[in-house]
């Protein structure tokens, strides 16, 4: 398959004009939208949410990542081959936690360039032919580098990050908080904004209106209230930190 993940959302041009390259270099090959609202040109957050979605890929498939705010700059484009699945995108941090998080891996830069290359949209110009030829097996002009010569972000990257790195549709708040199954059984109080929450298993769990945190379904700490709207009743956004602590 090629998975795509970017940050371009579903209103205007640019997811369309991107998986219609996708469509038309590799017809034959499955294609799915992992998603199209990553955090908004922030690829700190973005890396950490990419990192949790991995579970979903196997080997040979190719993810097509675009948050790239530096797009035109002198970032490299790279290919990043973790544990047998490919990355495609920008060299700007976004596949720094999954190379952690990696048994095996190799990085490598993109040195095809066509000649009428936006300047503003590498996702489409670059990145997606990219992606195509590496699922159909074909040859592409890429160089080899030093895994430790990539672009290194800012030491305060930690391996989790207790800080809300996505907002779903219903409002529920994803932590870079990496969460072991059985987490509600830990006791583990979460404070957000000054109030604090106690664990539960599930949104039924608690009462209607009851904020709680949770392991969700890609293994990462979640704040969220049972038929309400987290985002609202913490007051809370992408970059709100976070804190875990026994409870008394």
């Amino acid at each position: 398959m090629i998975l795509i993940f970017s940050d371009f959302g579903v209103i205007g041009p640019y997811s369309g004009a991107m998986r219609a390259v996708v469509h038309r270099n590799a017809p034959d090959i499955t294609v799915c939208d992992l998603m199209v609202d990553a955090p908004d040109r922030n690829p700190r957050a973005s890396a950490y949410l990419l990192a949790a979605l991995s579970r979903e890929f196997q080997p040979r498939d190719v993810v097509l990542c675009v948050v790239d705010p530096g797009v035109g700059s002198q970032r490299r484009g790279i290919v990043v081959e973790c544990d047998g699945v490919f990355y495609v995108g920008p060299d700007n941090g976004l596949f720094e936690i999954l190379i952690r998080r990696s048994k095996t891996c190799r990085v490598r830069v993109i040195n095809w360039h066509p000649e009428n290359a936006s300047a503003s949209f590498h996702g489409r110009d670059i990145f997606a032919p990219v992606a195509c030829m590496i699922a159909k097996g074909e040859p592409v002009a890429l160089g080899d580098i030093d895994v430790g010569l990539r672009y290194v972000p800012p030491q305060s990257w930690p391996d989790e990050l207790s800080e809300i790195i996505y907002i779903d549709s219903y409002g529920n708040l994803m932590t870079g908080l990496l969460a072991a199954p059985g987490w509600q059984n830990r006791n583990l109080k979460l404070l957000i904004n000054g109030q604090s929450l106690s664990p539960a298993r599930t949104f039924s769990d608690v009462a209607l209106g009851q904020g709680f945190h949770y392991r969700n379904s890609i293994g990462l700490c979640e704040v969220a209230v049972n038929c309400g709207r987290a985002d609202q009743a913490f007051g809370a956004e992408i970059g709100t930190a976070v804190f875990i602590k026994p409870q008394n």
